[in-house]
């Protein structure tokens, strides 16, 4: 393979069937035994041209010393550009869609001497379908990809008719995500991801932003939640709410509601172009640092792996915790907002769900259901506090 990559500029080249768009940085990398290489896709009726020009992925890939690589989809995609990350048939053992393609670039990428990439460091990234096809990845080859960014995207599972509503629940999407991995299921534990979604995102559900973090977090083992400020991001708009799931070393999925983003790639900065906006959070900053601060596959000097480099942030106040066996009967929405269950969904009539057990609390915010508290971090739906 020969990419004709100078650093400092884009160059283009056709790898693994695609054309592909690739910048390698003039800086060193930043942490790693090489550079690290973040894979972005494109969404529907957009194109790597677009990224390229309005993405904003110049900036933060010399910030890190990161390569950056654009594909297009192969062959025009399924249908106006789109990824083919649609329902549950993908597989890595029998390569087949665009899954066989993605890694094969991600392949001949680390072959490539002169680029000299870090195995540890490879990461997967995307805007609608192009998310939907991220986290497919992230779940197909969690040992290739240590990260997945999901930018306004669809669950693992769902059809293209499923997008506009939340259509799998937290358990279903984390069995298909599980059933991609197979025997790589493992590295699931050193895996990371960064949800990002639009409050005014009207193509993909809002909800899939809240659940595909969900998911992740499941599956992560990253039970602990903790708010944070987007006050402190780049970008021309940071308003809107951030949470990021941790486990016992540090953070592991961040999920971040945008407030009047719509359905665009939020490069946060520029004239914008084809559903990519700069009325937002500057995302490629945003998700590049959240990889190389909590990376748990590579050695640190100044961390152990898995460590926090950074301050936690303050969550702010939070509920006190119901003691073991306490029974309450409230509406859905008061057992959400004291930290018993949870929704998949902006509409007030989308499901809900029991911390831990999973048990399905009915829809609405209005309907009255009874939990009692089994454990720390589990609460069990019983028909009747008073039984």
């Amino acid at each position: 393979m020969s990419t004709d990559a100078k650093a400092g500029t884009w160059s283009t080249a056709t790898i693994a069937g695609m054309n592909v768009r690739l910048y390698v940085p003039t800086s060193e990398h930043a942490a790693g035994t090489g550079r690290a290489l973040m894979v972005n896709l494109h969404g529907c009726a957009q194109s790597s041209a677009d990224l390229q020009e309005h993405g904003n992925w110049a900036a933060s890939a010399e910030a890190h010393g990161m390569i950056v690589a654009l594909p297009d989809a192969p062959d025009g995609g399924v249908i106006m550009g789109c990824w083919d990350y649609y329902d549950s048939g993908h597989s890595r053992t029998s390569p087949s869609r665009h899954d066989d393609n993605l890694l094969d670039l991600v392949a001949e990428l680390k072959g490539d001497a002169d680029l000299a990439i870090d195995a540890n460091q490879v990461y997967i990234s995307g805007l609608s379908s192009g998310a939907g096809q991220a986290m497919v990845m992230g779940c197909l080859a969690p040992d290739v990809f240590a990260g997945i960014g999901i930018s306004a995207g669809p669950t693992v599972g769902t059809t293209s008719l499923q997008i506009g509503r939340v259509a799998v629940s937290q358990a279903q999407g984390a069995a298909t995500c599980t059933s991609f991995a197979g025997d790589a299921e493992a590295s699931f534990g050193t895996q990371l991801t960064s949800v990002v979604y639009g409050s005014a995102d009207y193509t993909v559900a809002q909800g899939y932003g809240r659940l595909n973090g969900a998911i992740m977090a499941e599956l992560y083992g990253a039970g602990t939640q903790a708010g944070f400020s987007l006050s402190e991001l780049a970008g021309q708009n940071t308003n809107g709410t951030g949470v990021q799931y941790s486990d016992d070393s540090g953070p592991r999925v961040s999920v971040i509601s945008n407030t009047g983003l719509g359905h665009a790639w939020p490069a946060g900065t520029g004239a914008g172009g084809t559903y990519i906006s700069s009325n937002s959070i500057d995302y490629p900053a945003y998700l590049t640092s959240f990889f190389f601060e909590n990376n748990r596959r590579i050695e640190r000097e100044d961390a152990p792996p898995g460590g926090d480099p950074s301050p936690s942030p303050d969550p702010g106040p939070q509920p006190d915790p119901d003691p073991v066996g306490e029974c309450v009967t409230v509406s859905n929405a008061e057992h959400q907002a004291a930290g018993r269950a949870v929704s998949y969904g902006a509409d007030p009539h989308n499901p809900y769900y029991a911390i831990g057990t999973r048990a399905y609390m009915g829809q609405g915010d209005a309907t009255v259901t009874s939990l009692e508290r089994q454990s720390a971090e589990s609460y069990a739906l019983v028909s009747d506090c008073a039984d």
